[in-house]
């Protein structure tokens, strides 16, 4: 029975469940809970353009703090157990509670796994196969690369339609879905994602199509290598995604196709990544033919590329240290031609003071560049930040 477990679909896999134990089968075991999370508290000064502060938004002057103080922190429920069939199942549940989520929502993801021979199923608000599986550039200290670190010290101004929280790879969300991770074969693992309804946070149907549609639904799969070459590690990764979401009557559907790839390795307490992100718009019209959007105001078009390097101290490995280029091409995010775009310079710290206990530091230089060469509509600024980031 255990053997046609493993060679079956995750819907016959989960129906093992009333069929009772067998000698066979491991003994169940009761769910049990544990608690993780971290805390984060960083000081940093930070100088945003002279242009873009006395401009900004080009109706009034607006001055933003040279110093400041922010927190993040994170609760994690984890429960986990064994079925009497042999399935492992498993329950998260994210608990914001710092600073920058006051005002929204305090549950960041929660989730359920079932796993077992097959691989790892995920039903819940959690990342898709395509982040879960990318290999990304090293980036360590107090500000990451991707998500909306950077724009929280250097402000990205409104006109700039590259977002505040891009990233290197794809599939980041948290909408609800449903993912799978196969068991790793000779250093691969496969994935995929399917999110019914992107756009929505309620238990309403996904309205998808037609002319009236307000909704869109993603679908992406990845693939990622881990093995070693000699004394080296090495580790890479490819993903895709595509959404399809309905616009206009003219433009009914819109499918916005997207890929990365990424590339690691590590020799002794060197590691050296890189990756590459393109997203394409395609729409179809009623009736005709799949056209591109590439070149024109409804284009989503979208270009990235990371390279990064680092250090580890090999003696007591407490030291850590980075170097990380990122850029974002956004192409003719208006009907002004051009490109708006982000590129950041990050030199980062992590020094391990005790078992849980870091201090993270980052210089980070960013660049917000709108098309056009108004002041107010572009922003370039320098942070020095650092802090103690604590996990239990």
């Amino acid at each position: 029975m255990k053997k046609s477990l493993y060679l079956t679909s995750a819907l016959v896999a989960a129906s093992v469940l009333a069929l009772g134990s067998t000698d066979a089968m491991a003994k169940a075991k009761p769910m049990e809970l544990k608690i993780s999370g971290f805390y984060e508290a960083i000081v940093g000064y930070a100088k945003s353009s002279a242009g873009f502060i006395k401009t900004n938004d080009g109706t009034a002057s607006t001055s933003f703090n040279t110093i400041d103080v922010k927190t993040d922190t994170e609760i994690h429920f984890n429960a986990s157990g064994t079925t009497e069939s042999g399935l492992n199942v498993g329950v998260r549940i994210e608990l914001e509670t710092g600073q920058e989520n006051n005002n929204a929502d305090h549950i960041d993801g929660s989730w359920m796994t079932v796993g077992g021979g097959f691989g790892t199923f995920m039903l819940g608000s959690g990342g898709a196969a395509a982040a879960a599986l990318s290999v990304n550039a090293p980036n360590t200290g107090a500000l990451g690369v991707g998500g909306g670190d950077s724009h929280s010290w250097i402000p990205r101004p409104g006109a700039v339609a590259v977002s505040t929280v891009v990233g290197p790879n794809i599939g980041g969300n948290d909408m609800a879905k449903i993912r799978w991770i196969s068991p790793s074969f000779s250093g691969f693992t496969a994935g995929g994602s399917y999110v019914p309804d992107l756009t929505g946070e309620d238990n309403a149907m996904g309205a998808n199509g037609g002319n009236g549609g307000t909704d869109a639904s993603q679908i992406d799969v990845a693939l990622r290598y881990v093995g070693t070459m000699g004394a080296n590690a090495v580790s890479g990764s490819v993903g895709w995604w595509s959404v399809d979401q309905t616009t206009t009557a003219n433009n009914a559907n819109t499918a916005t196709e997207g890929y990365s790839l990424g590339v690691s390795t590590t020799m002794g307490g060197i590691t050296v990544g890189a990756g590459y992100k393109e997203i394409d718009t395609k729409g179809h019209q009623i009736g005709s033919r799949q056209v591109s959007l590439s070149g024109t105001a409804n284009s989503q078009d979208e270009e990235a590329v990371n390279f990064g390097v680092s250090w580890t101290e090999q003696k007591d490995k407490k030291t850590t240290l980075s170097l990380n280029y990122f850029n974002v091409e956004k192409e003719m995010a208006s009907a002004t031609d051009g490109e708006d775009s982000v590129t950041k310079w990050t030199l980062g710290l992590n020094y391990v003071m005790g078992p849980g206990v870091n201090f993270v530091g980052t210089v980070q230089n960013v660049n917000w560049q709108d098309e056009g060469t108004l002041a107010g509509n572009n922003n370039k600024g320098t942070a020095f930040v650092g802090g103690v980031s604590v996990t239990f």
